[in-house]
């Protein structure tokens, strides 16, 4: 009879060799679309602790792909400067 108390596999991170816990948290993303940009909020992640890496799963994905094209009419907006960025000689 197997044992029912099996300890969860816990994935690889792709990027540092940690190990994801399987825990989700929400962050925070950004996401060009269309010539726009978007900021989710509350966004469901498995996180890496060792890197930050963030892992979405694919109706995560799916959701925001989902939202962004459809742009409802009452979004929140920001405004957000753009610099120009050049080294100093």
């Amino acid at each position: 009879m197997p044992s029912k108390n099996k300890t969860p596999k816990l994935d690889p991170c792709e990027y540092c060799d940690g190990f994801l816990d399987g825990q989700e948290k929400p962050v925070t993303v950004f996401r060009h679309y269309a010539g726009s940009h978007f900021i989710f909020e509350h966004v469901p992640a498995r996180v890496c602790p060792r890197c930050g890496e963030r892992y979405f799963s694919a109706r995560v994905v799916r959701e925001m792909d989902r939202l962004m094209k459809e742009q409802p009419l009452k979004l929140a907006t920001i405004s957000v400067p753009v610099i120009a960025f050049s080294l100093a000689a």
